[in-house]
């Protein structure tokens, strides 16, 4: 399992602010990771998922909200894992192997140089 601590540093229009100006707190979104990103949205797209919010972090690094919420903290997140975003995720996760709680903030890698 990995969590994200997402700060909000700008009023650009985001699921992530509206959560907050609704005086939400905690858990924002659940991901769920795929190496098929097409054939998964759109398994998710035909299960009646509508996208609400999505990017690209990087090469092979999609990802989209859906829009069903059925009460705050619940939206889902399919994100890719392939490319240079999934060798950070594998990074992160050998990271954490044997942590003894030291330095518990570290930079986030830049994906170019993956």
């Amino acid at each position: 399992m990995q969590v994200e601590l997402i700060q909000i540093r700008n009023d650009a229009p985001s699921m992530y602010c509206d959560f907050v100006r609704a005086g939400h707190k905690g858990l924002q979104h659940i991901a769920y990771w795929t190496q098929d990103y097409d054939a998964d949205l759109a398994r998710m797209e035909a299960e009646g998922f509508r996208q609400k919010m999505s990017g690209k972090v990087g090469a092979n690094g999609r990802f989209v909200y859906f829009d069903r919420e059925a009460h705050p903290g619940t939206v889902i997140e399919l994100s890719e894992v392939v490319g240079p975003k999934g060798r950070l995720f594998d990074l992160i996760r050998e990271s954490s192997e044997g942590w003894d709680g030291a330095e518990p903030v570290r930079p986030f890698r830049d994906l170019s140089t993956l």
